[in-house]
């Protein structure tokens, strides 16, 4: 499901990035249970839209972490998406909760250097 997800990215934005350098980073993590964390703090769908719209105007890059990334993604993470895809922001995907690592083109977790 993760290579999935990376290979939709990869089409709808062109790349996935692995350790992306861009200031600043919104870490967005979807719970299995559907809600929506940035940075830790739960957010709504309106609000985390809006991040995402003021992250674009300052070349920001997200961080994706996603709960149980093996079974079904719950609406709000098909959701998620669309928003980074609406607003063609770089994405680093982690299969980490605390982010320290990114996933690659191949689905592989690598250490994140940053």
């Amino acid at each position: 499901m993760l290579k999935h997800l990376v290979a939709l990215l990869v089409v709808a934005l062109g790349s996935v990035a692995p350790a992306v350098s861009a200031e600043p980073v919104a870490k967005v993590t979807v719970l299995a249970s559907g809600a929506v964390l940035v940075d830790g703090k739960p957010t709504t769908l309106p609000e985390l839209d809006e991040r995402l719209k003021a992250l674009k105007a300052a070349n920001g890059a997200v961080w994706y972490h996603r709960q149980n990334p093996a079974s079904e993604p719950p609406p709000q993470g098909t959701a998620v998406v669309q928003m980074i895809i609406k607003h063609q922001l770089p994405v680093s995907m982690s299969a980490k909760p605390d982010f320290s690592d990114y996933v690659d083109r191949d689905g592989v977790s690598r250490p994140r250097s940053r």
